[in-house]
């Protein structure tokens, strides 16, 4: 076997340490979380917890007290975080597929546009987005949360499709058209089956950013039974200060969890799904 050289030592054990350095902070949000409430504050402070104890995250989901709310939000997080994923992965696919497969005056014109979007801060745009959504009388209100959320996302959802819509083979479509299938049974049968990897993909970047969102539901939601999770948990510690930074850890650990699951389970389409996308611009 090859013995490694020094520069391939080195290069490990720079990435090992930025590793230890990245994972600490998670590693102290879980260590938090599961201490006596006694035990948080404590100098110096202790690295493994004993005695063990899961009080906090009971009293996250189970209490009646005020971090009860941190319960619904997690419930409101993820009815917001599901429902932006139907809403950008439907209207991305419907717009990129035209944009990318038909001719038509000004095609270029719009993708241009809609690229030249994404430069655009979204702090720019907070107050005509506000004004609208209040007129519609959605505040406090999942679509409310939900459009503006999907809305982030269009642009760069269609930019994706695209890119990946132009890889397909126009035989394909051909075909289907000699058969007599109509241009939605084309997109429908055959472009979307086609496309599982770069919709995966998709998907799981529209569900990151609506889960982990924290602007735009903090200035559109005065309810705090609408709170999502990360609303609830910047409250409650603003409100209640050291005593809850069990449940506020417990809630912290909670809210990766899903983008956890969704990374270890769907991390090879996220890899395929972007690689497959940029074979052709």
């Amino acid at each position: 076997m090859r013995r490694p050289r020094v520069p391939e030592l080195a290069l490990t054990l720079a990435l090992s340490l930025l590793a230890v350095v990245w994972l600490a902070p998670i590693a102290w949000v879980l260590v938090t979380s599961l201490k006596l409430t006694a035990d948080i504050v404590r100098l110096p402070p202790e690295w493994i917890p004993w005695p063990v104890t899961a009080e906090h995250y009971q009293e996250v989901l189970f209490s009646s007290s005020r971090t009860a709310r941190i319960g619904r939000a997690f419930a409101n997080s993820l009815v917001i975080a599901l429902g932006t994923v139907a809403v950008v992965v439907v209207t991305s696919a419907m717009a990129a597929y035209p944009l990318a497969r038909m001719r038509f005056p000004g095609r270029d014109v719009v993708f241009t546009v809609l690229v030249g979007s994404l430069m655009i801060p979204n702090a720019v745009v907070l107050v005509p987005q506000y004004v609208l959504v209040q007129r519609l009388g959605w505040l406090s209100t999942y679509q409310g949360l939900i459009v503006p959320e999907a809305a982030m996302t269009f642009a760069f959802g269609v930019f994706l499709l695209r890119q990946f819509f132009l890889t397909m083979p126009g035989e394909l479509e051909d075909a289907a058209r000699i058969d007599g299938a109509s241009a939605w049974q084309v997109f429908w049968r055959i472009v979307l089956p086609l496309s599982q990897p770069v919709l995966a993909a998709l998907a799981i970047f529209a569900f990151r950013s609506a889960w982990n969102d924290f602007l735009w539901p903090l200035i559109a939601v005065n309810k705090p039974e609408m709170f999502p999770l990360p609303v609830a948990l910047a409250l409650l510690r603003s409100a209640y200060s050291s005593e809850s930074y069990g449940p506020i850890m417990a809630g912290a650990a909670l809210s990766a969890l899903p983008l956890l699951v969704v990374f270890v389970v769907a991390n090879q389409r996220i890899v395929e799904g972007v690689r497959v996308s940029g074979l052709k611009g």
